[in-house]
């Protein structure tokens, strides 16, 4: 599967969508959040082995900004964006079936999401509900360092996921300039790429891998500050 080709076409996607969306409509609003606690898990094949991986994004540390835009049909269909910085730490790794007491690896991820949203103001409360299922793209990199004996060995492991994403928010006294968010993002990745690079004194080497059945899932609830700028 050619990952470039799925990143180009959901890019595309996504811009004409929000271009026949914009024509006479107005922002909501902005949301400026930090995740909580978030949780996620990677399986994949390589040839024949099995590979699962769990992993954490870092308390509070993962940021991100996201808008439901341009609303239509009375304020309730729209465009949602994201973009977001995400510290992560990973644990658990199995290979085929059974744990590796590898050591821990620590990451970085940039992550960005467009697509269609819905949104619905619930009575006159100044509470809005919304959500987007929007295309969803990761590109990150983990890294590790490991010594036996005098060898010091450096590895990153490089990534780039793609799937989609349910984003269900809350937004408190929504009616206001400045609003309480609270939310959560579900992400499906269905393809995948790697890239790991391991250095030590001898030199370096790099293995590019496109594994297969890869399935990637993800939950990072969040709290954030939303700026309404209304009608």
């Amino acid at each position: 599967m050619n990952l470039k080709k799925i990143l180009a076409a959901a890019i595309l996607c996504g811009s004409l969508t929000a271009g026949a969306f914009a024509a006479d409509n107005y922002t909501l609003g902005i949301d400026i959040a930090g995740g909580i606690v978030g949780y996620g898990s990677t399986k994949f094949k390589l040839g024949s082995t099995d590979f699962e991986y769990a992993y954490n994004e870092l308390p509070f540390l993962p940021l991100k900004v996201n808008t439901y835009d341009c609303f239509l049909l009375n304020n309730h269909l729209g465009i949602y964006g994201s973009i977001g910085l995400l510290p992560q730490a990973q644990f658990n790794v199995k290979l085929n079936g059974k744990s590796d007491n590898d050591d821990p690896w620590v990451g970085i991820a940039f992550e960005f999401m467009v697509g269609p949203a819905f949104g619905v103001d619930l009575g006159d409360s100044g509470i809005r509900f919304q959500c987007g299922v929007p295309f969803h793209a990761e590109f990150g990199a983990y890294f590790s360092d490991s010594k036996v004996g005098d060898v010091a060995t450096k590895r990153t492991r490089s990534y780039s996921a793609f799937g989609l994403g349910l984003t269900p928010q809350f937004r408190f006294m929504a009616n206001r300039r400045c609003s309480l968010v609270l939310g959560a993002d579900f992400i499906f990745d269905f393809a995948m790429g790697f890239k790991l690079k391991i250095e030590n004194d001898a030199g370096s080497a790099t293995f590019d891998y496109e594994p297969k059945n890869a399935f990637r899932f993800k939950t990072v609830p969040y709290l954030g500050l939303g700026i309404n700028f209304g009608k």
